[in-house]
């Protein structure tokens, strides 16, 4: 962690307490708690990247981040601004300074909207710039760093004659043509081609670097984290469960719900050793979620005692904290042929 003055350097985003519960129905008096008690920093320059299962609550997580989702209660500071608690007039100003790459770009663009229009938009919202010349220079700027070369050509096109992989890009570029501080990434190389993957997550690093941005990304694939992440967060059913370095989480996991995770990465090598029995069943209904540890009904490794208390994320090594209740006895094999075969 860096620091500064002699001391830790305070987090650029630190979430505390932060719920987002939603009523099931006007009638239903229960609620489904899709993150429940979050406390995350994310420090200024560095890749997090936020894995789990789907269901776990990553994508509720980051939209909270950004007030893109209502916050029950709890706090999102960006420096010394509590995102929670902005008026709704502020919040334009803000959202300036984090910016977004969904999933699927085809459903967040407006299809009948060309390319410069797309990319154009966030400027003309924020009014930044002063003329057809300078909104121009802007555009192209941001379409030939994302990769789409010649860009005055990709800015008369329409997302339907892109390729899938272009139109990421083209949301990208959308994203960072307004010089965002924090860049939220939420699961944007899963629905693309193997073979395009690779190019876009080179594509995210870069700029993160040369724009020093703040990067936050979502993922389910431990194997992307291992390529891109300075730390990783991992949720489960509404918490973190473990958070660390990429080398502790997934070559040294402490929690047995990210151990079978990392287990569960596939390896190319027919000599590799088969790995242990994964976990049992699936993530479960988000509404019913157990008592005690939330991970206790899946895990090869419960006592009767993990259904009664419900663990904290507590240290297990230098910025390396898991929430389990066997920490100081548990002792889970490092999975090194998956870091190996990961990394390689």
């Amino acid at each position: 962690m860096a620091e500064r003055g002699g001391g830790p350097a305070a987090p650029f985003v630190a979430v505390r307490g932060l719920n987002v519960h939603f009523r099931r129905s006007r009638k239903a008096g229960e609620s489904v708690r899709a993150v429940d008690g979050v406390d995350l920093d994310i420090f200024t320059g560095e890749t997090l990247c936020l894995v789990g299962e789907s269901g776990s609550g990553k994508t509720t997580l980051v939209r909270a981040i950004g007030h893109l989702a209502p916050i029950t209660s709890g706090s999102v500071r960006l420096g010394d601004v509590d995102a929670a608690q902005l008026p709704r007039k502020e919040l334009r100003s803000m959202r300036r300074r984090v910016q977004y790459v969904f999933q699927d770009p085809f459903e967040s663009f407006d299809r009948r909207q060309s390319i410069f229009s797309i990319v154009s938009q966030p400027l003309r919202v924020h009014k930044l710039a002063s003329s057809r010349a300078e909104l121009e220079s802007k555009v192209y700027e941001a379409l030939e760093e994302c990769g789409l070369d010649p860009p005055g050509e990709f800015a008369k096109l329409y997302p339907h004659q892109l390729s899938g992989g272009q139109r990421q890009r083209v949301s990208i570029a959308a994203a960072v043509v307004l010089r965002p501080e924090l860049l939220i990434a939420d699961e944007p190389v899963s629905m693309l081609d193997v073979s395009v993957r690779s190019d876009i997550l080179s594509l995210f690093v870069r700029l993160k670097e040369s724009h020093r941005m703040t990067l936050l990304f979502v993922t389910h694939d431990l194997s992307v984290a291992w390529e891109i992440a300075d730390r990783i967060a991992v949720m489960y059913l509404g918490k973190v469960v473990e958070e660390g370095t990429a080398d502790q989480v997934i070559g040294r996991p402490a929690n047995p719900y990210t151990h079978a995770l990392v287990t569960a990465i596939p390896v190319p090598d027919p000599h590799a050793a088969a790995p242990p029995p994964g976990v049992k069943g699936d993530i479960g209904d988000i509404v019913g979620i157990p008592a005690g540890c939330r991970f206790h009904p899946r895990c090869p490794y419960a006592l009767d005692r993990c259904s009664q208390t419900a663990p904290p994320l507590a240290e297990v090594g230098e910025g390396h904290r898991s929430a389990c209740i066997r920490n100081e006895e548990l002792e889970l094999a490092p999975p090194h042929r998956l870091v190996a075969g990961t990394a390689g």
